[in-house]
């Protein structure tokens, strides 16, 4: 794949200086790694009693414990409706490859992020958006996701925390969305990976609850796994969970238990360790999630208007910033190349999540606190230059 001007500009400034990279989003890399105790401990327990014995749905007590993990949220699930994978883009594709056909469509939120086009083009499906209007918040256009519908749309796909605004979709959006796609028989995907990072006491409405309190006919799936909730992407395991009408959901479940039977990709000790992550993780999670608040927050402190504009994120670990008063010729693009040789600093350009209208950036708060400020700092001082730049200069009246 070629490489655009800011990753070219990015390789060349590396060989020689060190990058404020605030798109940086390796939890390890940033500080963040789950206990080694609780671990090795699990690991000794399995070797003693090691056998390999694969359910297709994954290990039952896998299951069992994420049952669990639902339950404490009010959520019923049953473990008969849950499915394990070494991933959620794995997840993506069980979904694509095996409840859609080549052309169909499937809706996305705009912004997004770009993963999901190419898990899309490997599926042959294609891909339309629906708007997160930039003007309320960022809140769900609806009027917008039902110009993109029509007989061969397959999937809607909800992110909540949305990655890369940080805001959490309210219940009256959810509502929305779920009888747009139950009355015209299409499923609902909804990605839950950052449910586990609110902050200024932000609470998820889960769709999966919605769904199931009004009885609906939707065929939903929630899709999450333990990359981010603990910091463990390097285990490889996430989930699905398959709610909706007995009869749809279990064949939904029969069809991808087939798939995920071909492959087996995650590994039976992240299966056996899952519960111990549960059990013994609430202490690491709520550290993690106020060191990464801590950032969220510096962010909010720094990059204030007049020359910034955004909507609080109140979960996740991006941020979507607008610009303002850039000078003339200047994009999104253009400024994160300048930015990068001027500063040192990383950040993405808006058009690389599908943002067409306005000029934004996407930062991520993840970045470990001493990198991160300092980073913050280099973006708001290089757009005030570029602000100043901009504005008439004093001494141009009449004389």
């Amino acid at each position: 794949m070629e490489k655009n001007l800011l990753q070219q500009e990015l390789e060349r400034i590396r060989r020689h200086h060190e990058v404020a990279d605030l798109i940086d989003t390796n939890f390890h890399r940033n500080g963040y790694r789950f206990p080694a105790e609780p671990i090795g401990e699990a690991m000794t327990r399995y070797l003693l009693s090691r056998s390999y014995d694969p359910d297709p749905r994954g290990a039952a007590e896998a299951r069992r414990s994420i049952c669990g993990y639902y339950a404490r949220a009010g959520v019923a699930v049953s473990p008969e409706r849950i499915l394990l994978t070494a991933s959620s883009s794995e997840s993506y594709s069980l979904l694509f490859n095996n409840l859609a056909a080549p052309g169909d469509n499937i809706l996305l939120p705009r912004p997004t992020y770009p993963l999901f086009e190419y898990l899309a083009g490997f599926s042959h499906v294609e891909v339309r958006y629906y708007d997160l209007d930039p003007s309320k918040d960022f809140k769900i256009d609806a009027n917008s996701m039902l110009r993109e519908i029509d007989s061969r749309t397959r999937f809607i796909v909800l992110i909540s925390p949305n990655n890369p605004t940080g805001r959490i979709a309210g219940p009256k959006e959810i509502e929305t969305v779920i009888e747009i796609a139950a009355s015209r028989g299409i499923a609902v995907i909804c990605d839950e990976v950052f449910s586990e990072f609110l902050y200024d006491g932000a609470s998820l409405t889960r769709p999966m609850k919605i769904s199931s309190d009004r009885k609906s006919d939707l065929l939903l799936f929630t899709l999450n796994g333990i990359s981010k909730m603990f910091a463990s992407p390097d285990l490889k395991l996430s989930w699905i969970v398959v709610g909706g009408p007995e009869r749809e959901a279990s064949a939904a479940v029969e069809t991808l238990e087939v798939a995920n039977d071909m492959f087996l990709n995650c590994n039976s000790f992240s299966q056996f360790l899952l519960p111990v992550l549960f059990d013994s993780g609430d202490e690491f999670r709520n550290h993690m999630v106020t060191g990464i608040d801590r950032g969220r927050r510096a962010l909010l402190e720094r990059l204030t208007p007049p020359q910034f504009r955004l909507s609080t994120p109140n979960g996740g670990i991006h941020a979507t910033v607008e610009l303002c008063g850039l000078p003339a010729g200047y994009d999104d693009e253009r400024f994160a190349v300048e930015l990068l040789r001027n500063r040192h600093v990383y950040v993405h350009p808006g058009y690389l999540y599908g943002i067409e209208k306005g000029t934004f950036i996407v930062v991520s708060f993840l970045r470990e606190y001493r990198s991160l400020v300092p980073g913050l700092d280099g973006v708001a001082s290089f757009m005030q230059e570029l602000s100043r730049s901009a504005s008439p200069s004093r001494s141009g009246g009449a004389q």
